[in-house]
């Protein structure tokens, strides 16, 4: 990787992630600072803060946020939680009701407010750091728009919008759309109502990337995330008459078809080359699985590499789907071993009539394996 983007090796976690600021649109990116040791001061650090909401608060410039009498605070499960019912944001207040009234809460935030309010929009004018939403529902390309457009009237901000990985896109990897917008894949986005069930080491990796491109000047960080990209090795098997899965293919598979490759029995076996040493591995499998309902509604699909389990699919949709393997389970040099148990592997004759006699599991049209710098 070029020296240039090489993700600031020496910056500590709390340095790290004192370069970030959240607009949106729950608490995680909060979190993540705290869990790094770091408190920074932020008007939606702990907010849940909905993106139409926030694009309302950003075209009035916040104007009124703070007025007291529309600052509500409320108990929850023994904890004071503020609303700020001109912007509909919402927040803890990380106060137990124990500590203090609702009376001297509600004076403390209506000061409190304003200023971070203030603070925020300065930090717009005159970017210093990097500003991150993310948000567990699919972003529609012009609410994205809307959101960019906002932020640039207000100055020259870079944006990391953070989502979960997906298929050509493993954990704790960053795409550059432009000079002024990076995509950043955690694996997985903390659910709703579980927002400390983040996944700390993929949003440190992603922040630690995204940072590295962000100090380099802007006609210069499309290329770096290319450069980042190119780091990445990558092992690509396709099944089938004309694919060139044969060779790995151990115990379990049934012979080559037009495209596809099925396995069969209750378990099945592949072996890739040692992708090298990587934090994780990201494994992508495009996937078929026989059923016939109602005598066989689903499949279910285990994956264990070299001994260690790694994940279940359960049931497995058809699609393709992904899961992270821990680095450590690819020991020195040796290949990988990748275990596919499928226990409910049918025969056809049985549960749906006709000669083919094999106990079909899933069909695989491609696998690739990451290995993720």
């Amino acid at each position: 990787m070029d020296s240039t983007t090489d993700a600031t090796p020496d910056l500590s976690d709390h340095d790290l992630v004192l370069n970030f600021e959240s607009v949106g649109d729950n608490c995680e990116l909060g979190l993540v600072q705290r869990l790094a040791g770091a408190e920074p001061l932020g008007l939606l650090r702990f907010a849940g803060a909905p993106l139409r909401s926030f694009l309302r608060a950003l075209s009035n410039r916040f104007d009124g946020i703070a007025d007291p009498a529309s600052i509500r605070i409320h108990e929850e499960n023994g904890e004071y939680m503020v609303k700020l019912n001109r912007y509909d944001f919402y927040y803890h207040a990380h106060i137990k009701t124990s500590e203090t009234t609702p009376e001297a809460l509600h004076a403390q935030q209506s000061r409190t407010v304003g200023f971070l309010a203030q603070k925020l929009i300065s930090d717009l004018e005159s970017p210093s750091k990097i500003l991150v939403f993310r948000q567990n529902e699919p972003l529609l390309a012009a609410d994205l728009m809307d959101l960019r457009i906002a932020l640039d009237r207000c100055g020259p901000s870079t944006l990391l919008w953070v989502q979960a990985a997906c298929p050509g896109h493993p954990p704790g990897t960053v795409a550059v759309a432009d000079g002024r917008l990076m995509i950043g894949y955690v694996n997985r986005l903390a659910p709703r109502e579980d927002v400390p069930n983040l996944h700390l080491p993929s949003w440190l990796s992603v922040l630690r990337k995204a940072h590295a491109i962000w100090r380099l000047p802007e006609p210069e960080r499309v290329a770096a995330g290319r450069r980042m990209a190119d780091a990445m090795r990558r092992h690509q098997l396709t099944f089938g008459t004309d694919g060139n899965a044969g060779p790995h293919l151990g115990f379990g598979w049934s012979g080559p078809e037009a495209g596809y490759q099925w396995s069969v029995g209750e378990r099945s076996l592949l072996t890739l080359p040692n992708p090298g040493p990587a934090s994780e591995y990201w494994l992508e499998m495009d996937v078929i699985p026989y059923i016939h309902p109602p005598l066989l509604p689903r499949q279910r699909l285990d994956v264990s590499v070299n001994g260690g389990f790694v994940h279940s699919f359960d049931p497995l949709p058809r699609a393709m789907v992904c899961c992270s393997i821990p680095g450590e389970l690819a020991v020195g040099d040796a290949p990988l071993q990748i275990r596919l148990d499928h226990p409910f592997a049918a025969s056809p004759v049985l549960v749906a009539g006709g000669g083919d006699d094999r106990r079909l599991a899933i069909s695989f049209s491609r696998l690739a394996l990451t290995a993720v710098p």
